[in-house]
């Protein structure tokens, strides 16, 4: 970064700005298909880390993306709409920061259904005062997004996650900073590292597993599978994804954690990501196997069609329970093209109620399972 972290105001980084777009992107799709779903239901957006609300460099930050994406959203509806107000959360805990922010959102025109709240607070006690107003997503439970982006490695307790993903139609977007805690991890008592460590994963399963990896990028894959077996614990919590976004000219070792329980979150929300790969500036690597370093392509089947195959080698499969995997540990929203790609290779066996099915075609309205050999 050109100006320094103290600064009000900095310039982002090329990460931050694709970041930035994921977060619009996705925010456009999941107001808007809620809006038409959640009849009188009110949406809302929950900025953990807001910032200043905009950069030097640029003049949207995650603040003025949520406003963006909501009033685009509104705009389109066309009378489709008819969820109640979408209201958007900015936490804050910089008090020149928080200033900044309120001034910039505040100067945004935006449609009558957009309510703003602001909390100059840490993100723990942005939530905690958020509960105690008579009008909260908490009670009753409504539709939830939030967005949690701190700087470095701390300041997101376990237990704020998972009360957040408690909730039906609930989804959460972290940026972990899974190369920080191993840092952390490393450094043991002089980084007070127990009393972190336990609060970023709830407890302290992090002593056993995180010793099993010594070389420095096994060490922060370690830690991001451990987040996610987590995350995979929370009741109705089925799909998490991670993503480490790697610039052209090096790597960046943290990682977007999403977690949902819902598909068709996780479905748009790799769409969102689809278009900032398919620009060619950025390539993300998913950290399935903490000992693999592997980056992907959204449209290469054929990377992630062997892995796919050993996962069920033996077995006959489902469509339900293969695109489960595909959408958690893939970078597919569906298993079609890596059983396309396998069925070509001669390796699995097609069972269908389609006398006419073309090879290499996958209808999971008619497929029947599919046998791994």
């Amino acid at each position: 970064m050109s100006a320094k972290i103290k600064d009000v105001l900095w310039e982002a980084p090329p990460h931050t700005l694709a970041k930035i777009s994921i977060l619009h992107a996705y925010l456009n799709r999941w107001f808007e298909i809620l809006g038409r779903k959640k009849y009188r239901q009110n949406l809302w957006y929950i900025d953990g880390f807001a910032g200043p609300g905009e950069y030097t460099n640029s003049p949207k930050g995650s603040p003025v993306a949520a406003i963006e994406a909501a009033s685009e959203t509104l705009q389109r509806a066309n009378g489709q709409w008819i969820a109640g107000a979408i209201h958007c959360v900015f936490i804050e805990e910089n008090p020149k920061r928080f200033d900044h922010l309120t001034n910039k959102v505040g100067n945004i025109n935006k449609p009558k259904k957009i309510h703003t709240h602001f909390f100059n607070s840490t993100f723990v006690d942005g939530l905690s005062e958020l509960r105690k107003q008579a009008h909260n997503p908490f009670a009753p439970p409504s539709p939830l997004f939030a967005f949690v982006d701190p700087f470095g490695a701390t300041g997101v307790p376990f237990s704020d996650v998972k009360d957040l993903l408690s909730r039906e139609s609930s989804e959460v977007l972290i940026n972990f900073d899974s190369d920080g805690i191993g840092r952390i991890f490393r450094a043991k008592g002089a980084a007070n590292h127990e009393e972190i460590l336990n609060r970023i994963f709830g407890d302290d399963s992090w002593k056993t597993e995180l010793a099993k990896h010594q070389i420095s990028h096994e060490l922060y894959r370690g830690v991001l599978a451990l987040y996610k077996q987590k995350l995979r614990t929370l009741r109705n919590v089925r799909y998490v994804f991670a993503f480490e976004m790697r610039s052209a000219k090096g790597t960046i070792d943290y990682h977007l954690v999403f977690a949902s329980q819902h598909p068709l979150g996780l479905e748009k929300m790799k769409e969102a990501m689809k278009k900032i790969a398919n620009h060619g500036e950025y390539c993300f690597s998913d950290a399935v196997h903490p000992k693999q370093i592997t980056l992907f392509r959204f449209d290469d089947p054929s990377a992630y069609s062997m892995q796919f195959f050993e996962k069920f080698r033996g077995r006959e499969v489902r469509y339900p329970e293969m695109n489960d995997y595909a959408l958690n540990e893939t970078p597919f929203t569906n298993p079609k093209a890596m059983l396309k790609d396998l069925e070509g290779k001669g390796v699995i066996q097609v069972a269908s109620r389609d006398p006419k099915r073309r090879k290499g075609s996958f209808n999971e309205e008619t497929l029947i399972s599919i046998t791994f050999q």
